[in-house]
């Protein structure tokens, strides 16, 4: 194999002009299939990110009735979990009849959270904050804003805010409320949220402190895998009336909420997101298919070319033939060029796809209405995988070189003496 992979060298080397079509396919083919791969990985990740932030954690255990349960349930739960995890309420607050104001300007709001700054001090920590941060809001009437609802009110931190609301009376109820931070995020996870501590909404809305609508678990390791998802469901099921698990939190919703005996249930973060899963698939098939198409038009270019290659090298294969190389170390060669080649252009195609992506990183995104749930900082952070790029390094090169295989297989199969009787 070592002297075939020497020949397939020195003949790409002396062919360099017919092959360089080829390498140009491979890598631009594989650079735009391996660029969209991290680009949409990268996109998803951010969506997760956001949607951790958004929902608290990797995990909800919602339930009792409606949705109230006791706060004492956060310890009940700390033995489930490891060790590391962080296990706390939240009270979301449903703003359909809240807004904030300052200095005669309002704006709605969609959903308050009222959250323990500081058991989620972590969390909170990620947040990209262009002023302020989330330290010292616990037990205090601070609240963090989103960047356009405060650019909205043109307020900044340090600036007292009403926020106004209908508590559980149906009155209309108004209290004070300090910027403490101001998080860059205009999705549809941030835009209209604002975070305040969870005792200063409860009291403001009328709801008791020993409650809370839903618990927010955070895991050490990042995102549970769907064993330890169902771990956690069946040591949970031995201590509570648990619902199955489910894809879509509205199913729980549907066929649980206010009823007698109603169970807990355990919410996965992609279960919380069905709303847009649309979205999600839509991305994936877009790629698999751009994917599929680059491999198809490589494959065919390079066996497509092989195969005028080695007609137009049949009395070179007499030659070898005539002389005694064996057929299979014909084929050897000629799958050592191909190897060569593909591996090339591959190793071509990831570097280029690593620039195409750092360049991306330099462009803000956040004009694209909507799109900013994509994003980090307005701009798309591909995530490099060598994984990723591995796989369509094997598909690329399998599919390849069988093709090659039998494109030649008509070229190699002459006998010497009609090979050495064409005329080029």
């Amino acid at each position: 194999m070592k002297d075939e992979l020497k020949m397939g060298l020195r003949s790409i080397l002396y062919r360099h002009k017919q092959y360089l079509s080829l390498f140009l396919v491979c890598m631009f083919g594989v650079g735009v299939s391996l660029f969209c791969l991290f680009s949409v990985r990268g996109m998803l990740s951010a969506l997760e990110d956001k949607a951790r932030i958004y929902y608290g954690g990797d995990l909800q255990f919602i339930g009792g009735w409606g949705l109230d349960q006791p706060v004492s349930n956060t310890e009940l739960l700390v033995p489930f979990f490891p060790e590391d995890a962080v296990i706390a309420e939240r009270f979301d607050f449903n703003a359909e009849y809240a807004a904030l104001f300052f200095e005669g300007t309002g704006v709605r709001q969609r959903i308050i959270k009222g959250v323990n700054f500081e058991k989620e001090k972590k969390l909170f920590a990620n947040f990209n904050y262009i002023e302020g941060s989330a330290e010292g809001v616990y037990g205090t009437n601070g609240i963090l804003l989103s960047e356009p609802i405060a650019k909205m009110l043109e307020v900044h931190v340090g600036d007292e805010v009403t926020f106004m609301l209908r508590n559980s009376s149906w009155q209309i109820n108004t209290i004070p409320v300090i910027v403490k931070g101001v998080f860059r995020d205009s999705s549809l996870f941030g835009m209209y949220t604002s975070y305040m501590d969870i005792k200063l909404l409860s009291d403001a809305y009328g709801y008791s402190t020993d409650y809370c609508n839903r618990i927010c678990i955070m895991l050490p390791d990042g995102s549970p895998s769907k064993k330890d998802i169902e771990m956690y469901q069946n040591k949970l099921s031995e201590k509570f009336n648990m619902y199955h698990l489910v894809e879509d939190k509205n199913e729980y919703y549907n066929n649980c909420l206010y009823t007698e005996n109603q169970p807990f249930a355990l919410i996965k973060l992609s279960a919380n997101l069905q709303d847009i899963q649309i979205i999600i698939d839509a991305m994936k098939i877009i790629v698999a298919f751009v994917i599929i198409m680059l491999i198809v038009i490589i494959v065919a270019g390079v066996s497509s070319t092989f195969r005028v290659i080695a007609m137009k090298r049949i009395n070179e294969i007499g030659i070898y033939k005539a002389i005694g190389m064996r057929r299979m170390r014909i084929y050897g060669m000629l799958l050592a060029e191909t190897f060569i080649l593909i591996s090339a252009g591959c190793i071509c195609g990831f570097l280029f796809a690593c620039l195409i992506n750092k360049l991306l990183s330099f462009i803000n995104f956040s004009f694209i209405p909507a799109f900013d749930i994509f994003l980090v900082n307005g701009n798309v952070k591909g995530i490099i995988s060598i994984y990723y790029f591995a796989a369509i390094f094997i598909v690329v090169l399998v599919t390849t070189l069988a093709a090659v295989m039998f494109a030649v297989k008509k070229s190699v199969s002459v006998t010497p003496c009609q090979a050495l009787a064409v005329t080029e």
